[in-house]
């Protein structure tokens, strides 16, 4: 492959969809006339810079804990497979982080200074997941963390980047929000469970087993689903809840079906589900207050 291609497989464009989800579903929020476009765009590019950071340092953390060996089930990991350096990955790592810091700085000084605080610890969160004495993915946290920064750390920061106030609902559509990202964790633990028991790395799919652990990725992906039924909505709004929950069942009888490295084509299609579904909370909470 060239470089372009290797790094290009390196950054995982196919977890950006996880990264937008939240952010748009936030933006669509925003209490009226608090809007603003550059701060929209400055949101999303500070989300996808650490999504691009957290895909850089799990293949750098890994790689150099010995996590990542020749029977790796998931897709190839750089640093593992020779295709990019220690000193690559960490330009890499430098250089998505450096851009998430820049536009998070401008949020921050012109947003709630709250953001401060979730900024800091959206940093800790990237480097914290894998690297470090403690990686909390070891100690069977790496769901819970996705759920908060994927949940309501994205979604609620973006309203206050916006300075709008937060209304009532926009604190249930974030804790739904963070549901579906989770599950496209579960899917890569689930399917290395495995390897991961033999490296010492004791993921939630490692502790809850097989079968708990495809109960709880229905739990994520199927729950937003039934705590955000349309109820006295327009009748028309079910057709949007019911092709997401067809999506969400298309997801489950996969994941019962499938192991190992057939779990991987499930990663991509799970982050797209993360998608539709910031696009149904959107439509749904929008229309509750209209």
């Amino acid at each position: 492959m060239s470089k372009t291609a290797i790094w290009w497989q390196t950054l995982r464009p196919r977890t950006l969809p996880a990264a937008l989800g939240p952010v748009l579903l936030g933006q669509a929020l925003v209490v009226p006339g608090h809007f603003s476009w550059p701060t929209a765009i400055l949101c999303l590019l500070c989300a996808v810079a650490l999504q691009l950071a957290v895909n850089l340092a799990n293949d750098l953390f890994d790689g150099l804990a010995g996590v990542d060996r020749p029977d790796r089930l998931g897709p190839t990991r750089a640093l593992q497979a020779g295709l990019l350096s220690v000193d690559e990955l960490r330009t890499g790592l430098a250089l998505t982080l450096g851009i998430a810091v820049a536009t998070g700085l401008w949020l921050a000084l012109f947003g709630h200074w709250l953001l401060w605080v979730l900024g800091g610890l959206s940093l800790l969160g990237v480097l914290g997941y894998s690297g470090g004495p403690r990686p909390y993915a070891n100690l069977g946290l790496g769901e819970v963390a996705v759920w908060l920064f994927f949940g309501p750390v994205a979604v609620l920061g973006s309203l206050l980047a916006q300075r709008s106030p937060i209304p009532a609902h926009a604190y249930l559509a974030a804790v739904l929000m963070g549901l579906p990202v989770a599950a496209i964790l579960v899917v890569n633990n689930l399917r290395d469970r495995h390897t991961d028991a033999r490296a010492g790395k004791v993921t939630l799919a490692v502790r809850l087993g097989e079968r708990r652990t495809r109960l709880l990725f229905a739990t994520l992906t199927v729950g937003p689903l039934l705590a955000s039924l349309p109820l006295q909505l327009p009748p028309w709004s079910w057709l949007a809840w019911g092709v997401t929950g067809v999506a969400a069942l298309g997801l489950n009888r996969r994941i019962w079906r499938c192991d190992g490295a057939a779990l991987n084509p499930l990663l991509g299609q799970t982050a797209l589900f993360s998608l539709v579904v910031a696009g149904w909370l959107g439509l749904r909470f929008v229309l509750a207050v209209a």
